[in-house]
């Protein structure tokens, strides 16, 4: 008995490894293994090397005194803040400036793109003449020379470009805008002490404004009109804010701030530098030809009849465009957009070229204050490959939604 029931489990077990799904789970496992290993044998080899040296890893160094300077901050910040403040400043920089450069270079791309499948000849060969100069120039080049042959080629601060010039009695200028080689500073609404009951009015129409588009979406869903929700929410926003606005005059909640002209530089308003807007202008002229690409690969992925037949059931060229057209082009489209924007944050380290303190600018300087290159570096690889994926997830989500919505 024991010896039938040997011959009875053998071939089951041996059954097991001759499974090819099985075969393969464990070749993954193992290979998966083996990369690991390697990595820690690496790593615990950079680990001793450094010990030997007298700089054990450590990330202490970020809670010390930076000691340097920031040009640009959306937070404040002094030379007596810490590293980690530091290495803070430059990924607000890299994101606010990456989500910026999406938001721009889609709308602008979404433009070229129109003017590029337009039937006016003249229209179609410069937006794509645009885009074939665009694409093959190099990031680098482009960002130098836009910065170096245009906004340094600005006029001097005292020879400044004015709209709306003030001269005050004590001799001050002040202006709606002033463009110099230093940036560009505009006039700005800044809140008084009014704001803190205006608020609950802004609250209130960005209530307004969810139900509306809520309200649109179930309308969409019952009925199968399509509306534009956002735009209505949008309208109902703008509209009750500006009732709102409208109520408190004489008791405004804001009061706008002009720029006044200095002697090295311009103060007060909105202050954008030359090389923020460099890099900003020329990442979304350089992403925004990627964009049109990928749209018009969309767009002409779609079948002729499908615009056709709109026409013919007597839908004007935008509206098919709006209605059929589109909701279905960016089918095709979102994959290839996924690349590109992936590539928005990475890319806004070129930055540094234009002495623009993004993440990786800033990364560099704490490296060479401190010394520990290897857990900046490490620290720094960790932000961006948290970025990327946070888009890539982002935009998977948004693909995954909008399938479902076609089907």
């Amino acid at each position: 008995m024991p010896m039938q029931a040997r011959e009875k489990a053998s071939p089951g077990f041996l059954g097991f490894f001759q499974d090819e799904r099985t075969r393969n789970l464990i070749w993954q496992f193992v290979f998966f293994i083996a990369v690991v290993m390697l990595l820690f044998s690496s790593l615990n080899n950079v680990i001793k090397a450094m010990a030997v040296r007298g700089m054990v890893p450590s990330f202490k160094f970020l809670s010390f005194t930076s000691g340097i300077t920031v040009g640009e901050t959306i937070i404040p910040f002094d030379s007596r803040s810490t590293n980690l403040r530091a290495l803070l400043v430059g990924l607000l920089n890299t994101i606010s400036i990456s989500i910026l450069v999406i938001i721009f270079s889609t709308l602008f791309g979404f433009i070229v793109v129109l003017c590029r499948i337009s039937s006016n000849w003249i229209i179609s060969h410069l937006a794509r003449l645009y885009i074939e100069i665009i694409r093959n120039i190099p990031l680098l080049m482009l960002l130098l020379v836009w910065y170096r042959a245009f906004f340094l080629q600005m006029p001097g601060i005292r020879n400044a470009v004015m709209l709306h010039k003030v001269v005050s009695g004590d001799g001050q200028i002040s202006a709606s805008l002033i463009l110099s080689n230093r940036g560009l500073h505009i006039a700005w609404p800044i809140p008084t002490d009014s704001f803190s009951a205006y608020r609950f009015v802004l609250i209130g129409a960005l209530a307004v404004a969810a139900i509306v588009y809520i309200g649109t979406r179930l309308h969409f869903q019952k009925t199968g009109r399509k509306t534009p929700g956002l735009l209505w929410a949008l309208l109902s926003f703008l509209g009750i804010s500006g009732i709102g606005l409208l109520c408190m005059i004489g008791n405004e909640p804001f009061s706008i701030q002009y720029p006044v002209l200095g002697k090295f530089n311009a103060r007060g308003g909105l202050s954008v530098s030359s090389e923020w807007f460099s890099l900003f202008s020329g990442l979304v002229l350089y992403t925004s030809a990627f964009v049109a690409e990928a749209l018009r690969a969309g767009i002409q992925g779609v079948p002729k009849g499908q615009l056709e037949a709109a026409r013919a059931l007597g839908l004007g060229h935008f509206r098919a465009l709006r209605l059929i057209i589109i909701p279905q082009a960016k089918i095709v489209a979102i994959p290839p957009l996924t690349s590109i924007f992936l590539g928005v944050a990475k890319n806004t380290s070129l930055g540094v070229a234009i002495g623009f303190p993004d993440l990786f600018s800033i990364t560099g300087t704490i490296i060479n204050q401190t010394g520990r290159a290897l857990e900046m570096i490490l620290l720094v690889m960790a932000i961006y490959l948290a970025m990327s994926g946070l888009t890539s997830v982002f935009m998977n989500w948004y693909n995954k939604k909008v399938q479902l919505v076609e089907r």
